[in-house]
């Protein structure tokens, strides 16, 4: 299956078209976190898109015929293959990530559940994982909420490549619309809901440990059924459901409309992040400067008498010389302590009890990395792609929980 998949991507990457500007790669990094899982993810999708638009390549047309035919690929090519995608990063990079961060001491992936896609099967998946009485409740509440940390991160990986060319492909809008929405699908099944009514059970997970480690501040249901609906203050949720029917419709694309100040454009959003301490608020912002993609934001949240909070700044090409990118990523925070330590007892066979000084220090961290694109060839925009640096204890989404080097490498394919 190894060689498969990558003869595959070995022969994607020669299928260049050049009809856009983003930037797809293979990437590789420790324990295959939700950056590096979104990264070979889109490169995969683009891809398989290439070769069935040159397969079976269709004419740009409003006639009934073309409408159909355009509605049966999205049916039965384009949702199945989005659903794969979302449950493959959801559970592989998201759960697993998580897992294999913490440690196979403490706990360990016995196999993932992927079912066929709708229209194929009822879809979905799952992580099974066994543990021992070393997990602590903070982990526990750090795996549940991987799954939706996960997605929240292929959502941003793709946002940055529209900015990049400021067109909303319709296929890809899809996956962001999946991919930005899977929290906010997951709180509205909370109550089993005929819609979604296999989902729920990670939310469940994350408010069950949260309230086993926070046991003075517990939080409903209602609680983060209200704190998700900041997640639809998002442009591009509705330029990508626009897209969609826009793509039936036409057969074309659209334009992604931002705000514009000079040289700058810029989208901001806000939505709502689970992290092992409480719900965190982000307001993001993507901006595009002289054709590099900025990311910036900012989070903060109060749980158990707490106040935390963070921002962060993404700039991947800040310097551009003899066709070689360099850039950077800077992270800072203030949280509560995330603990590894065992706790007064156990539940469940996962250590719980923590004492209030405990559930109260605070800490300060940051993370720092460059990005570097080394090009290696001019004539097929390729460049090898490394990223590296270091963080230090605490929860950034996509990172360790601990202090840890960052080292990213792969190579970027440019344009298809």
């Amino acid at each position: 299956m190894k060689k498969i998949v990558i003869i595959l991507i070995l022969f994607c990457s020669f299928l260049y078209a050049n009809e856009n500007k983003e930037d797809y790669m293979i990437e590789w990094d420790t324990n295959f976190s939700p950056y590096s899982g979104s990264e070979n993810i889109l490169f995969v999708h683009e891809g398989m898109q290439y070769l069935v638009d040159k397969t079976f390549p269709y004419k740009k047309e409003k006639k009934p015929i073309s409408i159909l035919v355009r509605l049966g690929a999205m049916i039965f090519i384009w949702q199945p293959l989005t659903e794969l995608e979302l449950v493959t990063q959801h559970e592989v990079f998201g759960h697993g990530y998580r897992i294999r961060d913490i440690g196979s001491n403490r706990a360990s992936v016995v196999k993932y559940k992927i079912k066929a896609p709708i229209p194929y099967s009822d879809g979905g998946g799952a992580t099974v994982y066994n543990f021992s009485s070393k997990l602590t409740s903070f982990q526990e509440t750090a795996i549940s909420a991987g799954g939706v940390e996960a997605t929240a991160i292929l959502a941003n990986r793709l946002k940055m490549k529209f900015m990049e060319s400021l067109r909303l492909d319709p296929k890809k809008a899809m996956l962001y619309l999946g991919a930005e929405q899977d929290l906010t699908a997951y709180v509205l099944s909370l109550n089993d809901s005929v819609i979604f009514a296999n989902e729920g059970h990670d939310i469940k997970g994350y408010l069950k440990w949260l309230n086993n480690t926070y046991f003075d501040d517990t939080l409903s249901t209602g609680d983060i059924t209200k704190a998700a609906l900041i997640n639809f203050i998002d442009p591009m949720t509705y330029y990508s459901i626009g897209a969609y029917f826009y793509y039936i419709f036409t057969g074309k694309d659209i334009k992604i409309w931002t705000i514009n100040f000079k040289n700058l454009k810029f989208l901001p959003n806000t939505r709502l992040g689970l992290a092992p301490y409480g719900l965190e608020y982000y307001l993001e912002n993507f901006l595009l400067y002289k054709e590099s993609p900025i990311y910036t934001y900012f989070r903060i949240g109060n749980h158990n008498n707490n106040t935390f909070l963070g921002a962060g700044l993404e700039y991947r090409k800040l310097l551009r010389f003899n066709q070689n990118n360099l850039g950077f990523r800077f992270d800072f925070y203030r949280q509560p302590k995330i603990y590894s330590k065992e706790g007064i007892t156990t539940w469940e066979n996962i250590q719980v009890g923590y004492s209030e000084d405990d559930l109260k220090k605070m800490i300060l961290g940051s993370s720092f990395y460059l990005i570097f694109d080394k090009n290696i060839s001019k004539k097929l925009d390729l460049a090898f792609h490394f990223e590296i640096g270091y963080k230090t204890d605490g929860f950034i989404q996509g990172e360790s929980l601990k202090s840890t080097p960052i080292v990213r490498v792969g190579l970027n394919l440019g344009n298809f």
